[in-house]
């Protein structure tokens, strides 16, 4: 059976990469982005709730512990690229 892309949950996580890179170019202090790195993260569990109740607890544990820190690293540098693209320094 053919797997279809999730453009749903592909486009939560655009959204919230936007919303991170907008809350640095608005200069909105690290707070904010804070708040963006949990909802995405909110987000991210329950857009893929079902394929992840599909694994082993251990590997469910291990790709859940894997894209958390991936979510924040990448929605961190947007905030700072965001930041930095205006002028403003950390």
């Amino acid at each position: 059976m053919a797997r279809w892309p999730n453009i749903g949950s592909a486009g939560v996580d655009l959204a919230f990469f936007i919303l991170a890179l907008a809350t640095g170019l608005f200069g909105l202090p690290p707070f904010f982005a804070v708040i963006v790195v949990v909802a995405a993260i909110a987000a991210w569990g329950w857009t893929r709730r079902r394929p992840l109740m599909k694994l082993a607890p251990t590997q469910r544990y291990l790709q859940g512990a894997i894209a958390i820190t991936m979510i924040a690293v990448v929605l961190a540098l947007a905030y700072w690229i965001g930041h930095l693209s205006v002028g403003r320094h950390l």
